[in-house]
């Protein structure tokens, strides 16, 4: 990468701009320090991980906003990076979004203000910690670790660095949501007392694998144009074979993700932790079952059934999709669909989304009135929208980066408890595992790091 001054980018960046006829694009912590920007001013965005959610989810709605330009892409896939940054400029009508093959080098560059992490699992912790370090606001996408160990280094550097972090738990944005919660947190289901969680497993996707159901263990060549080796990144070196990086199998390989126990169910866990005002706290008990597979690559959780004990007494039951169906058809009324979902339990009745639909115990529920001295929510209009608007603003996301990790370590302390078949004791304040099997503590770190790429 070319070296340039602060004052000598500025000056090229606003004399490109004038030559192509567009608005002239300036970073934002250029112009105010920290990232603190004018009402006129765009907010400069990279995306590092250009794959389907990259495409479907956050281009659907960057683009669409007048104060953001995406001005740099990267993947592990080079194409994907590419087509990508080619679509962007269509959109814009001018070179704007240019590649990069490292995604060390869009973080080095002075142009980025803020970065939205859509790369694997495992990356996203690390990646989040140098893009806070290199002076950027981060949207990291969800789950946010394979190693538990790295996140008080996150929250750390975020507080240090005092940047924007937004998780990619959007259902925070999301209207229908936020009522249920408001009228949970306000009493109208009577006390608190359970939530049932569940999401989809590994059999969801099964018939787009190549080899189901476990994936292929045969090794194959690494495609043209896929740097493997960065993909894997910090986690060990494995094989490739034709079932272990794809968009439907790759979520289920233990040395780079927890599975769907953490890359969907963290999304109705988010809605948990909010319905009962658990932003900053976990579950303090673990008990249950599960099993992963026995062949194959994909040896991930495929059923979980854990029972989650808070502090205050409410229970938090986590399943996946298959075990769950038996517990919620006892008061479901909809036709049965393994995905994922929520449900409140209170004193006076019950509330959540069950396959796909929202429904309550009384249906009226839906239509509450809240009294002036109810609780409200804040309200966000879109999870990309309100990112970049803290952004500018400074202001905390939805989605903070207290809340990711609260809600994360569940995940990890339900994989331990599912595969000790013990109970594991969890001091949410010191945040470390106790009255446990080491076994436990261990897997919240499960596995060496390559030094090559270790970022954090």
């Amino acid at each position: 990468m070319k070296t340039l001054s602060r004052r000598n980018f500025l000056k090229s960046a606003a004399m490109g701009s004038a030559a192509l006829g567009f608005p002239t694009i300036i970073p934002v912590s250029a112009i105010a320090g920290k990232g603190r920007v004018m009402p006129n001013d765009r907010v400069n965005v990279g995306q590092i991980g250009c794959g389907s959610i990259a495409g479907y989810y956050h281009r659907a709605h960057l683009e669409q906003m007048d104060d953001v330009r995406v001005v740099a892409t990267c993947d592990a896939y080079s194409q994907r990076a590419v087509n990508l940054a080619n679509t962007y400029n269509k959109k814009y009508g001018s070179e704007i979004a240019t590649t990069n093959d490292d995604f060390r080098e869009l973080l080095a560059r002075e142009d980025v203000d803020a970065v939205v992490i859509a790369a694997h699992d495992h990356w996203h912790t690390p990646m989040s910690i140098a893009a806070v370090r290199a002076g950027k606001d981060v949207y990291c996408q969800k789950p946010l670790s394979l190693d538990y160990s790295q996140t008080p280094t996150l929250r750390k550097a975020v507080a240090e660095h005092e940047r924007v972090f937004q998780f990619g738990t959007q259902y925070r944005s999301q209207g229908r949501y936020r009522k249920m919660v408001e009228l949970v947190r306000n009493g109208y289901i009577g006390e608190l007392q359970r939530i049932d969680v569940w999401s989809r497993n590994l059999h969801n996707d099964a018939a787009k694998y190549n080899v189901a159901p476990y994936g292929s263990t045969v090794e194959v060549p690494v495609p043209e144009g896929f740097d493997f080796n960065a993909w894997q990144g910090p986690s060990p070196m494995v094989p490739y074979t034709v079932d272990r990086c794809t968009q439907w199998g790759g979520f289920h390989c233990p040395e780079t993700s927890l599975g769907f126990l953490a890359g969907c169910g963290i999304h109705p866990l988010g809605v948990a932790q909010w319905g009962n005002h658990s932003d900053h706290t976990s579950p303090i008990r673990y008990e249950g079952t599960g099993k992963i597979p026995d062949e194959g690559i994909f040896k991930t959780l495929e059923q979980w059934d854990v029972q989650c004990e808070y502090d205050n007494k409410v229970v938090l039951h986590y399943m996946d999709c298959i075990t769950a169906e038996a517990v919620v058809t006892h008061y479901h009324e909809r036709e049965w669909r393994g995905d994922d979902g929520v449900v409140f339990h209170g004193t006076e009745g019950w509330i959540g989304n069950i396959s796909g639909g929202f429904q309550a115990s009384d249906r009226t529920l839906w239509k509450t009135e809240f009294k002036g001295e109810d609780e409200r929510l804040r309200v966000s209009p879109e999870h990309n929208r309100n990112f970049i608007d803290c952004v500018r603003s400074r202001e905390e996301t939805m989605c903070p980066v207290e809340m990711a990790i609260r809600c994360d370590v569940i995940c990890h302390l339900t994989r331990a408890a599912a595969l000790t078949d013990k109970t594991v004791e969890w001091d949410p304040v010191a945040e470390k595992v106790v009255n446990s099997s080491p076994d436990a503590a261990a897997m919240l770190s499960p596995q060496p790091v390559r030094d090559k790429w270790k970022v954090w």
